[in-house]
């Protein structure tokens, strides 16, 4: 029997309950958030993910995590024959990617509520499956993937795009900012999910298992970081700072972290780099 439908058949009710309580928070949410998930999809150039896609005309597509709706209605908007569906547990993102479905005039989009460890969807159902900045809020990431091949048609193909090396490589970097960062990095997201997401792959059973690496342009820097990015960053700081007064144990000892953050950013002669990992499995 193979591990995906091990995965299936044994208690998965029960295995999925425990990935789901499990899973990191998404401590980044604010009132604000798909509006910071817009800026981030231009910032990252999502157009170029495309190529990663291989969509044929009439497919049926799934994002899953799909937040604001951005690549789920870009996606949308450049296969215009396809059916696109984009999945998000909160309903705040999914109003908004309808609203903005709606301003773009899409009629092969539509948007569901849906936990990545329970798809609402019957096996078989998708030719391609998409996830970007999912994995790494999940600390059962094996049981998520085993989820997309369930709902993958024999034949087609899940990617998986995920960072490695999240805010924690860095060059010059003052050692005492460094190991705090690592720290809080490790106790809020899987910053390395990347590296890991091609052997979870295989070993739950998909074929022809590629993995392209490239430069992760929203959070590479290279100099003095520009007034986009640096809002990115301020924005999710913001959003994050009830976790971070949890981690550090007081508002000035955020404070302090912050401004340490942000100066090394502004500093011209540092460099901050992420990898991005496309990673594609066949079902």
């Amino acid at each position: 029997m193979s591990t995906a439908v091990a995965l299936r058949a044994d208690d998965s009710s029960s295995l999925r309950k425990a990935a789901i309580a499990a899973s990191y928070p998404y401590v980044i949410h604010s009132d604000g958030e798909c509006e910071r998930l817009e800026l981030q999809a231009r910032l990252a150039n999502i157009e170029a993910h495309l190529r990663h896609l291989p969509i044929a005309p009439n497919d049926c597509v799934l994002d899953v995590g799909c937040g604001s709706g951005s690549m789920t209605r870009l996606i949308a908007h450049s296969f215009p024959r396809a059916k696109v569906i984009g999945v998000d547990v909160r309903d705040q993102y999914l109003d908004f990617a309808e609203a903005r479905a709606r301003e773009e005039d899409l009629h092969n989009v539509g948007f569901r509520r849906a936990d990545v460890f329970e798809l609402p969807f019957p096996d078989g159902t998708f030719n391609v499956v998409w996830a970007k900045y999912l994995l790494q809020w999940l600390k059962e990431p094996k049981i998520a993937l085993a989820e997309l091949r369930r709902v993958t048609k024999p034949g087609g193909v899940v990617v998986s795009c995920d960072y490695s090396g999240f805010a924690t490589e860095h060059f010059p970097i003052d050692p005492e900012l460094e190991r705090q960062l690592r720290h809080l990095i490790a106790a809020s997201v899987d910053s390395d999910i990347g590296r890991k997401v091609a052997p979870f792959m295989i070993a739950l059973g998909f074929r022809d298992v590629q993995v392209q690496i490239e430069t992760d342009t929203l959070f590479t820097v290279i100099g003095t970081i520009d007034a986009d990015r640096r809002r990115n960053w301020e924005t999710q700081l913001q959003a994050m700072r009830p976790h971070l007064v949890q981690l550090l144990g007081s508002e000035p000892g955020v404070d302090r972290f912050v401004k340490r953050f942000l100066d090394h950013y502004d500093d011209p002669t540092t460099c901050s780099y992420t990898s991005l990992y496309f990673t594609r499995g066949r079902v």
